[in-house]
């Protein structure tokens, strides 16, 4: 790669840490409750008798982000967040292994609060996103065809999460901090999820969905101290 090159991508990197008071990323287990997606699943278990192996409720995930906080001396800074999470929910059966995949990936605003005066260590994370899912489907370690087309749903809405952390200094300015979080996306649209699981669309769930989750897990913060 031309030295030049090299160099400008080095300068830029430089610019957008040096600009920054605190970058931030996580990773977490992710509980998460969404009565539309439980009903299609208890469905599909249902309207199938024979299954040896019931089909598990997608509630138990993974979630990572990344989270970029800009300068400010007072108490309440501003910041930018990507979320990414992924739900797995597999049974297998004699011959017949299905799999469903779920993703969520946000771009959020963070509204950070910490006051070292009154709560030495501790802060909280106020985050609000878009949100965007996909439902896949795999059989036998296949994608699932339907009406000649790969079976997948997308969805996209609005979350809010509530964060909760505590920092533990490593050295010089890392941090970690272990953290619990509560979020909610009222109102997700995604109405072939029905279709994906159950190959019907309207006669078990809405065309939307609400979810609620909770999270704990520890973040990893490189922070440019005034």
């Amino acid at each position: 790669m031309n030295s030049k090159i090299v160099f400008s991508l080095f300068a830029s990197l430089l610019s957008i840490y040096s600009s920054a008071q605190e970058w931030k990323a996580d990773v977490s287990y992710r509980y998460m409750y969404s009565n539309q997606l439980d009903k299609a699943i208890q469905t599909y278990n249902y309207s199938r008798p024979l299954l040896t192996e019931k089909q598990p409720l997608l509630m138990n995930g993974i979630n990572a982000s990344v989270s970029y906080i800009f300068k400010n001396e007072r108490n309440f800074k501003h910041g930018l967040n990507l979320n990414y999470a992924y739900f797995r929910s597999s049974a297998e059966n004699e011959n017949f292994n299905n799999t469903f995949n779920l993703h969520f990936l946000n771009l959020g605003y963070i509204l950070h609060y910490e006051n070292a005066e009154k709560w030495k260590g501790l802060y909280s994370d106020l985050i609000i996103s878009a949100t965007s899912s996909a439902v896949l489907r795999k059989i036998n370690g296949k994608p699932f065809v339907y009406d000649e087309t790969r079976s997948k749903a997308f969805g996209i809405g609005g979350d809010v999460q509530l964060k909760f952390g505590t920092y533990i200094n490593l050295k010089n300015k890392s941090y970690l901090s272990p953290y619990i979080s509560f979020s909610c996306t009222p109102y997700l649209f995604s109405p072939n999820n029905e279709a994906v699981i159950n190959q019907t669309k309207g006669l078990i769930t809405n065309n939307w969905s609400s979810i609620v989750s909770g999270q704990i897990g520890m973040t990893f913060h490189l922070r440019n101290e005034f």
